[in-house]
């Protein structure tokens, strides 16, 4: 299967040298093998259509784009056998919402009569280093046993890996630095120069899920507290960077903004988008099973509540079904570009309005 959709340049265009291997102590080898763009798009009728579309449908839809391939922005699940040929956008607004970056690992075992490899996927983060240059940095999470944070800046052949880390749990870049948590709470700096930092003071408990995101220019931890025995199956709490104080501080609200937990990646955007308003205070997330049976749920911050999507239509809409104003069966795909599965960075965009030159539809084979 092939996904045709309009395309814009990356920040960067050189290509890191992903197969370099870093042995350890322990006998493991590790590779950063491919790196694959996530892109998190809003299709979304503009208010006019919207108020003559069909009630009963959502007028706001979102999908993921990894490797040319359509997913489930929550799950990561496959949406291809589910979508029909071709997607009209021509009375659509396409918006980018955000975009991460997945490696795909492997480690060689050196055991005493056989070697053995494991592949894994995680998180990677890339930083561009200056807006006049292409020169870049990478950071990559290994792990088997032991953890790393590796960093390689562009045009170098060998990776600078930071040792002694804890059950890292996110990564993210802001403000032209890398930032780690790890599962204690501890939170990891590490700026373009290698300099490393920590915010020692822990943040929430150590048995529970950390995410890091940034929203309206600021950095948060997400703090997931999965729940027994209770009509929610999960809680959140919300911290917000004081950089300049180098502490966390809690906060009870995050306004018109709404949390999208992925799997790998973790974006905020504001209710205006959905024409909501101000309407925000919402984590959309998954828990449970395999990628194919994860179950999807909304948690309202301000009431303290989880429920299933299945229950909110409204919500759910938002992710599954497809909204009947998107179905065509035009077979037309004009100024587009294929996205080549396999190759180590999609070239991925958006169609920013119905009057430009991009594609005015998405294409599957």
């Amino acid at each position: 299967m092939a996904f045709f959709f309009s395309t814009k340049a990356l920040p960067f265009t050189q290509t890191p040298p992903f197969i370099k291997k870093k042995k350890t102590k322990a006998g493991c080898r590790f590779s950063l093998n491919q790196i694959t763009i996530a892109t998190l798009f809003l299709v979304r009728l503009p208010p006019a259509t919207e108020n003559r579309s069909n009630q009963t449908s959502s007028s706001c839809w979102l999908i993921k784009i990894s490797d040319g391939k359509p997913l489930n922005p929550l799950t990561d699940s496959g949406l291809n056998a589910n979508l029909p040929k071709v997607l009209d956008l021509i009375n659509c607004q396409v918006i980018e919402l955000g975009h991460g970056y997945v490696g795909r690992y492997s480690v060689h075992i050196n055991y005493r009569f056989q070697g053995q490899y494991r592949n894994y996927i995680e998180k990677v983060e890339i930083l561009r280093l200056s807006p006049e240059s292409d020169d870049f940095m990478v950071v990559g999470l290994f792990s088997h046993g032991v953890e790393y944070l590796a960093l390689l800046k562009s045009g170098e052949n060998e990776w600078t890996v930071l040792e002694n880390m804890h059950g890292i749990q996110d990564i993210v870049t802001f403000n032209n630095k890398f930032y780690a948590i790890e599962q204690s709470g501890r939170t990891i700096i590490v700026d373009q120069f290698f300099s490393v930092g920590f915010i020692q003071h822990a943040v929430g408990s150590p048995t529970n899920r950390k995410f890091l995101v940034e929203s309206s220019g600021n950095l948060l931890i997400v703090e997931m507290i999965l729940l027994e025995n209770s009509e929610s199956n999960a809680g959140f709490r919300i911290f917000k960077l004081d950089e300049e104080n180098q502490k966390w501080d809690e906060i009870k609200s995050l306004g018109d903004q709404i949390l999208i937990l992925g799997l790998h990646q973790v974006v905020s955007v504001s209710g205006y988008e959905f024409h909501w308003g101000d309407q925000g205070n919402l984590l959309f997330y998954s828990i449970d099973g395999n990628v194919e049976d994860r179950v999807m749920y909304v948690f309202d911050l301000e009431k303290g509540i989880s429920i299933p999507l299945e229950n909110c239509p409204v919500y759910c809409n938002l992710f599954w079904p497809l909204p009947v104003w998107l179905n065509s069966s035009e077979s037309v795909v004009s100024s587009s570009m294929e996205a080549t599965p396999g190759t180590e960075i999609a070239n991925l965009g958006i169609c920013e309005d119905v009057g430009s030159s991009f594609s005015s539809s998405w294409y599957w084979f």
